[in-house]
């Protein structure tokens, strides 16, 4: 894992913690070169399908525009960034690897 401070390659991992849901791993790195300390977030990498948007573009599912568009609508309402993490982009991400390849998912 390359340091986001000074970009050498050597670290060791200090403190690896699970997810309440499993599907997390949360590492805390010390740099052996500088340092300094810095976090890094280990999740499966799911293959998700391709967004059909309505001008006939495809695009790759893209779980940070989720998150955003989500966000947004939520932002006047009493719902925090776990709940929408847990339930909302989660939920969604099983739900296409679901019916990946049975039928197109239109955005």
């Amino acid at each position: 894992m390359k340091c986001p401070f000074c970009g050498h390659l050597e670290n060791k991992v200090i403190d690896s913690r699970l997810s309440k849901d499993g599907g997390v791993i949360r590492r805390r790195r010390d740099c052996d070169e500088c340092g300094r300390r810095f976090t890094t977030y280990e999740r499966i990498e799911e293959v998700l399908p391709m967004v059909i948007k309505k001008d006939g573009r495809r695009e790759l599912f893209d779980r940070g525009k989720l998150f955003a568009g989500l966000k947004r609508a939520c932002e006047k309402r009493p719902v925090g960034v776990e709940d929408l993490e847990r339930i909302g982009i989660r939920e969604v991400c099983l739900r296409l690897q679901a019916v990946q390849g049975h039928k197109p998912v239109y955005g």
